[in-house]
């Protein structure tokens, strides 16, 4: 019996080690079902929809909003998405991946990675973009977001259908 305890508490003791919780205040807890990813996760799903005007829903009036360090106010946020639709044929979210980080200091972050893909309703020519997006909450709204994403082709496809009105 003694060699069952002392194999069981080596055991424990081994699965233990160099496991820490860390109180930085960048550190917290990850959540993939929290309310927040499954706001992103329908917010994801509205924009490949079509139907992005959603996401006012969800922000605070003076949200920010930056693509690869570009501002946009709320209003040109939105009105930019919704303009792939006009722009954009099979829109896709691939390898979806969605988390919401509660840091120890008190902010919260959903992070948001996906491959996205589309077709130019112009040349017809499909790509694919490489996406990571956070949206940052403050009392139940979204006060921040960032995309960072290559926009070469995308930009070029927007430019050739403003050109083409």
């Amino acid at each position: 019996m003694k060699k069952i305890i002392l194999l069981v508490s080596l055991i424990m003791v081994s699965c233990s080690q160099g496991v820490s919780v860390d109180s930085g205040d960048w550190s917290g807890t990850i959540n993939v079902n929290s309310e927040e990813s499954k706001i992103i996760q329908k917010l994801a799903a509205a924009y490949v929809d079509g139907n992005f005007e959603i996401t006012s829903d969800y922000l605070a009036d003076d949200a920010i909003h930056l693509v690869n360090g570009v501002e946009f106010t709320n209003e040109e946020w939105v009105a930019g998405y919704k303009q792939d639709q006009e722009v954009f044929d099979n829109i896709k979210h691939n390898d979806l991946n969605i988390t919401t980080m509660y840091y120890n200091n008190g902010k919260v972050f959903t992070n948001q990675w996906l491959t996205w893909t589309g077709n130019s309703k112009l040349t017809g020519e499909e790509n694919t973009i490489h996406f990571y997006g956070y949206w940052e909450w403050e009392n139940g709204k979204i006060i921040s977001t960032g995309a960072f994403m290559d926009t070469q082709w995308y930009f070029a496809e927007i430019g050739r259908y403003l050109e083409s009105k």
